[in-house]
C-alpha cells in the first residue's frame, strides 16, 4: 500500500509542498500543489512524471529508483504495466509519463528513464 510518509510544506498558504511517498519498501518525493494529503493518506492515483527523456529498455529484472541530488529530478528503472496509457511501476508506486513510450517498449519489460520531477495530484 503506498502512503504518505512526510509533508514538507514549501507555503502553507499556496498549499505547496514536498510530499514524501512510500510503499514501504521504494520511497519518493512528489511536488504537490495544492496539497491536501496528510501524513498517513493512502495514494491510490498513478504519480504524475515530467520532464521525462532517455528513455529505454533494458535487460536487467530490478526495479529502483534514486533521487539525482538535492533536485527534484530522478533516474528510475520501472515495469511497464501499460503502454498505451504510459503507466509503470517501481514496487507498489505507479506512476504516469508525460510523453509516450517508444515503439519498442512492450507491457512487462523494464525501462530505464531520467524524469525532472515527479507530481502528486
Amino acid at each position: 500500500m503506498v502512503r504518505v510518509k512526510k509533508i514538507e510544506w514549501l507555503s502553507r498558504d499556496a498549499e505547496e509542498a514536498l510530499v514524501h511517498i512510500t510503499d514501504g519498501i521504494f520511497d519518493c518525493i512528489a511536488f504537490s500543489q495544492p496539497c491536501k494529503k496528510k501524513t498517513g493518506d493512502i495514494i491510490e492515483q498513478p504519480l504524475l512524471v515530467f520532464g521525462t527523456y532517455a528513455i529505454e529498455v533494458i535487460d536487467v529484472n530490478t526495479v529502483s529508483i534514486h533521487r539525482a541530488g538535492s533536485t527534484l529530478g530522478y533516474e528510475i528503472y520501472a515495469k511497464v504495466m501499460d503502454v498505451k496509457r504510459g503507466i509503470i511501476s517501481v514496487g507498489s508506486l505507479e506512476f504516469e509519463l508525460d510523453i509516450p513510450l517508444p515503439g519498442d517498449v512492450d507491457k512487462g519489460c523494464i525501462i530505464r528513464f531520467i524524469c525532472q520531477r515527479i507530481d502528486l495530484i
